[in-house]
């Protein structure tokens, strides 16, 4: 066998596995497992193809008969515009993954015959990949899943936003209806306090200071009314629907309250749910494969295939290989960085670890008093101003107190209407950070 044959022989099934190993880096982690993994955490995923300046809305969800809480999150997840943009990382992993299973390609290098000079040729190919290659394709599509768990911790913070943007909202317009009644109530009292400055029976400075406070009522509407506006103007902008010259109507669902929490158990379900805790153990293993890779770096081999125009028996071909010998340089620097990167990417997971905690046990205690406080405005002082505002009613029609002592007692109840839609509001809020703390809504 001469080198020419044998060149050929060895050389094509080499670069022939070298083409097949660079096509076959790829991973599962991407549009469709960011989709599945929200969907089996708030019921609702995310398209399977970007959207392009439109606004595209889920098959399931009806907007004529407006929308629910549930279908707000469908709707943010489908089009919220930053959302949209956290999702564009997939495309910049899978670039990564692609470059971490190429090939340097073939140096050919020809030097021409001049004077005595014979024509010399050689192909130089960079073998040192096939031992550096698998911790590369490794670290990337680590690094893959890594970016495809930060994105599903980031659809569960939008759900979270979502969720609270709707109890501000919800709250918002609970406060304009009651103020509303509250501007008719302070308007009947000081009508009455005009009648009795009239009669003599109060003080132009008791007159005074009841008109101010009718007045103050209509400035806290016109605030109120406000708030209602920007709140949805926010929540258009999360779902996507800023951009749309509709108004939308927004349904308020009753509350979900959750029977019974043990903290202990919350705490187990979120350090196994957690999308940002997976990631930061994937930022270990993938700080692990550098470090390999690193290291690998250390012995950098080529092979050469030499081909000459003359020689003893006329054109000459043969292999050979060049090898950078590790005196100087043993990519210390290198190894370090990647000893610096997994001892930080340990120290960062118990740091996530602790933040997670911290979270669900913020989130643990404010549901409960949330829920506490809110059970006692519904069960006990809204119920008890309403008796009071019938028993004054009854009161008044037979004479026993004045009709001014009866608004009082409506102005009570107006009162307790407005803790209770504030406590509403914050119990949805709890329990939307207590699912995000959580991640997940099976608690």
């Amino acid at each position: 066998m001469n080198s020419k044959s044998f060149s050929f022989k060895v050389s094509l099934p080499v670069i022939l596995l070298l083409i097949l190993l660079g096509c076959s880096a790829h991973s599962p982690h991407n549009r469709t497992f960011v989709s599945t993994s929200i969907k089996d955490r708030v019921g609702y995923g995310i398209p399977n193809e970007a959207q392009i300046d439109t606004i595209k809305i889920p098959n399931d969800v009806t907007l004529d008969d407006g929308i629910t809480e549930e279908e707000a999150v469908a709707i943010a997840l489908w089009n919220n515009a930053q959302f949209q943009v956290d999702i564009m990382a997939l495309g910049f992993a899978r670039a990564d993954l692609i470059e971490a299973g190429l090939f340097h390609n073939p140096i050919f290098s020809l030097l021409f015959p001049v004077g005595p000079k014979q024509l010399e040729a050689a192909l130089n190919l960079p073998i040192e990949v096939l031992w550096q290659r698998p911790n590369r394709v490794a670290a990337a599509k680590l690094n893959s899943e890594k970016v495809a768990e930060n994105l599903i911790q980031h659809g569960l913070a939008l759900v979270r936003d979502v969720n609270v943007a709707f109890a501000d909202l919800s709250l918002a317009q609970e406060r304009a209806k009651i103020i509303a009644d509250e501007v008719i109530l302070r308007n009947d009292i000081a009508k009455i306090a005009a009648a009795r400055l009239r009669a003599g029976d109060i003080s132009e400075l008791e007159e005074t200071a009841i008109r101010l406070i009718a007045s103050q009522a209509r400035e806290a509407a016109i605030r109120y009314i406000r708030d209602a506006k920007i709140e949805t103007i926010r929540l258009k902008t999360l779902l996507g629907l800023i951009s749309e010259n509709v108004d939308f109507q927004f349904q308020t669902s009753p509350n979900q309250m959750i029977s019974t929490l043990d903290s202990a158990r919350l705490i187990k379900t979120a350090l196994a749910a957690r999308p940002d805790l997976r990631a930061a153990e994937l930022a270990i293993e993938v700080a692990g494969k550098r470090l390999g890779w690193e290291r690998s770096k250390i012995f950098n081999l080529t092979a050469v295939l030499d081909a000459n125009g003359e020689g003893k028996e006329g054109f000459e071909m043969g292999p050979g290989v060049q090898l950078a010998v590790p005196i100087f340089n043993w990519n210390n620097g290198g190894t370090s960085r990647a000893h610096a990167e997994m001892e930080q990417a340990a120290k960062q997971y118990i740091a996530v670890q602790h933040s997670i905690i911290k979270e669900v046990l913020e989130s643990y205690e404010n549901y409960r008093a949330a829920q506490k406080l809110y059970e006692i405005l519904r069960e006990e002082i809204v119920p008890a101003a309403s008796r009071a505002v019938r028993n004054g009613e009854k009161a008044y029609l037979v004479g026993e107190i004045s009709y001014l002592e009866f608004l009082e007692f409506k102005r009570q109840l107006l009162d307790s209407r407005f803790r209770l839609a504030e406590a509403e509001a914050e119990l949805r809020r709890s329990i939307a950070h207590l699912h995000y703390s959580t991640g997940s809504k099976d608690i």
